[in-house]
Order: structure tokens, then sequence, then C-alpha cells
């Protein structure tokens, strides 16, 4: 018997639908302190800060940055400060600056467009210790999600199977015809254990590139016409 069609399609946040540029960001926060910033030095600040929040997304030490607004501030200003020449001063500028300098990847519109004229129902599920919605807001993108799943607002972190049926359950969606998209292996893929086949992309650091997100599209497509 041939799969469903997708109904219903999860997204991570952080660095799968939006990313930060690493000279709007870093350079915005030198400036605000009067800091020089050396040839190089944005990517090498932004490409450490990705890595090392990648590399504790599902350790249990560290999800309850995830899980609590108060934590999340403090965690992300000791992750900003372990990076090598960003000062107290200057990891509190990028970590004022971080949220507000987050853009989405160049193919995220067409994406999102595309998937609600097929009557696809969009969710984005994010290990997150914030209010993401005002970045979707100030880039028009608000309109397109049917329901936000938070850790820091479910009590539950990626990969344990609970956040995922919060959003299974917010989007009243079925685990057979939903796929999550991520970038991380073992937060996203660990859709898997809910019932939800996951599609884990490469890593592409700029939003002023496309995300890979034709692969989505690609797979609703496909199951539309196997079903």
């Amino acid at each position: 018997m041939p799969p469903p069609p997708l109904t219903c399609v999860l997204f991570d946040f952080a660095w799968t639908l939006f990313a930060g540029d690493p000279d709007t960001w870093v350079r915005g926060a030198a400036q605000a302190i009067g800091r020089p910033v050396a040839d190089g030095e944005p990517a090498a600040i932004s490409a450490a800060y990705m890595d090392r929040l990648r590399t504790t997304a599902t350790d249990p030490a560290h999800l309850a940055r995830d899980l609590d607004p108060s934590v999340y501030d403090a965690a992300i200003s000791v992750v900003l400060t372990g990076i090598p020449g960003v000062t107290p001063d200057f990891a509190a500028a990028l970590a004022a600056t971080h949220m507000t300098s987050l853009a989405p990847y160049a193919d995220v519109a067409s994406t999102f467009k595309t998937l609600k004229t097929l009557g696809v129902r969009i969710g984005v599920v994010s290990n997150i210790g914030c209010d993401l919605r005002p970045a979707f807001t100030r880039n028009g993108l608000d309109g397109f999600v049917d329901a936000f799943v938070l850790s820091y607002e479910v009590g539950f972190v990626k990969p344990d199977p609970a956040i995922w049926k919060a959003a299974l359950h917010a989007l009243r969606a079925d685990p057979a015809e939903t796929v999550m998209v991520g970038d991380h292996p073992a937060g996203d893929g660990g859709a898997v254990v809910a019932g939800i086949a996951a599609l884990v992309l490469p890593q592409v650091a700029s939003p002023l590139e496309p995300r890979g997100l034709d692969h989505v599209v690609a797979l609703v497509h496909g199951r539309a016409r196997k079903s």
C-alpha cells in the first residue's frame, strides 16, 4: 500500500527556517559597544555559536535553558562568552541582538506559499527558551504557520516524543501524514520515535542562500502522486 499524502509539515526554527547573517549580527553588536571587528571574525563567531548550540542541543545538562526563559538568557550568555575573543560586554550585545538579527532563508517564503497552496498545514517545533513568533511577524511569515510548538511553552524538548505529540495535537495531524524538517540528526530526527518521518537537511550558514526546502515540496508532491 502506498504511503498517504502529506498533509502537515513540521519545521525546526534555527538553521532550518531562520539564521543570522554573520556580518549583520556580529558587526551590529560590536558597533553598539564601540568594539572593532577583525576580518573574518563575524563568520568565525557565528560558526562557533552555531556549533556550540548544536553540540549541546540534546545534552540533558543543557535542556533546562529551553524550558525556562530566565535560564535561557543566562545560558546563551555563557555560550557566547565561551567563544574566543568574546568578552562579557560583547557577549551581552550579541545576546541582545541575536533574535532581531535573524532572517529567513531565501526559499522559506516561497516554500510556505507553495505548501499552503497545496493545502498542507505548517507547524514550527523548536527547542527554545524565548518567543520566536516576532521573527515570523517581522518577515510577514506568521500568517502561514498554523501552530507554534515551543519547548518552554509545552514543557518538553526534542527529542522527547511528547513535543511532537503536542504538535500533532495542535495541528490535528496524523503522524503518517506528517514530516519533520530540521538540521539536527538527533534532535529533529527523533521525530521518528513519534511515528513521524524526518527530513534532516545539511547545514547552510547564511540566510541569504536557499535552504534546500525544494526537497520538502518535492516530497509533498511525490507522496501526492503515490497515494
